[in-house]
């Protein structure tokens, strides 16, 4: 596969084929992100919606999340940039319009917090938060949770290069790995925490070389192919299902736009690599992958495109009209609905 192993076992032998039915529904789940990105950020750019964070380039890895796991029974601990994790844990278009508009529809915080505060009890979506990258020691919890009751489920745990680098990664690795949990951390490399380079973060290339000190399998991959992504994603799936513990992927991606719709990239990346970049989009390498294998053709792809536009343009529409969350529903889930004596009473 395309990827290199290192640390406790290997996740690179014997990778999984990817079906063609598998790539096409992929795709789709890419496409419509990237649909769904495009509208936001220009839904910002003319004042209607206040913060964007864009996950353009990082669609892969998400799809292939998506693939890997059993959505049924396995948790997502999703990273800020994982619109197509969540589009293939089943949230819909509008939906995610809802929870950009901060609607009382939205179905992830009630209207309660910004764009891309995830989270979906009905879908098994852990709640993400705003300091970054806090949930993967929630989602540590969940898996052994899910050890003790003797569930089958798995936690794809997913963040940044920036969070792998922060210590709730390492406590909820470490945990893991004494725990044998099962758990697939996926740190996404886009090359940047904000505006820091790589090279400024960490002292090794390499991120999952990092998975050695855990006792974990790790690898990376090219975040921007599906496929690569996809046969790491299922062995270490399958890994954590069958008792053997967590592992560690690391998926070297780039994001096409700012950090957040309140960042200038322009004053730290040379528009000439984020060109050099998009031509390894990946929404163009399944597409291509697509055509070559006969699985689309191209008045398929032009068809799929108008009726995924059409499907975000009218999400658009609808979360726009829908009203506002309840001022006083700002307050629930805060405080406890009963009264609670005090220690001195």
């Amino acid at each position: 596969m395309r990827g290199e192993a290192c640390g406790g076992g290997d996740i690179a032998d014997h990778p999984p084929a990817i079906e063609s039915a598998q790539l096409l529904r992929a795709y789709r789940w890419m496409l419509l992100a990237r649909q769904l990105d495009d509208t936001m950020w220009a839904l910002r750019r003319q004042g209607k919606g206040h913060f964007a964070v864009s996950c353009a380039g990082h669609e892969a890895v998400g799809a292939a999340a998506g693939l890997a796991v059993d959505l049924a029974t396995d948790v997502l601990a999703p990273h800020y940039r994982d619109l197509a994790a969540c589009l293939a844990w089943g949230l819909t278009a509008r939906e995610v319009v809802a929870h950009y508009f901060g609607r009382a529809a939205d179905p992830c915080t009630g209207g309660r917090q910004p764009y891309a505060h995830w989270g979906s009890r009905e879908r098994r979506i852990i709640s993400q938060e705003g300091p970054q990258p806090n949930v993967v020691t929630h989602a540590a919890g969940l898996a052994y949770a899910a050890r003790l009751l003797g569930e089958r489920t798995v936690v794809w745990s997913a963040f940044g290069d920036g969070g792998a680098l922060k210590g709730e990664v390492h406590e909820a690795m470490n945990f893991a790995g004494i725990h044998r949990l099962p758990i697939v951390f996926c740190v996404e490399n886009n090359l940047y925490t904000q505006s820091v380079p790589l090279s400024k973060e960490s002292a090794v290339v390499d991120l999952s070389l990092r998975a050695q000190g855990y006792g974990m399998p790790g690898i990376s991959v090219d975040g921007m192919d599906l496929e690569a992504v996809y046969a790491a994603a299922a062995v270490a799936v399958e890994r954590a299902r069958a008792g053997q513990g967590p592992s560690l992927i690391e998926a070297r991606t780039y994001r096409f736009r700012p950090n957040t719709s309140n960042d200038d990239d322009t004053r730290y990346r040379d528009p000439d690599e984020v060109d050099r970049w998009r031509e390894r989009d990946p929404l163009l390498l399944t597409r291509s992958r697509l055509l070559e294998r006969g699985v689309l053709s191209e008045p398929d792809a032009e068809r799929m495109a108008t009726e995924i536009g059409q499907e975000v343009a009218d999400a658009a529409t609808w979360a726009e009209a829908e009203s506002d969350a309840e001022p006083e529903s700002a307050l629930l889930h805060t405080w406890a609905d009963r009264r609670v004596r005090a220690a001195a009473e």
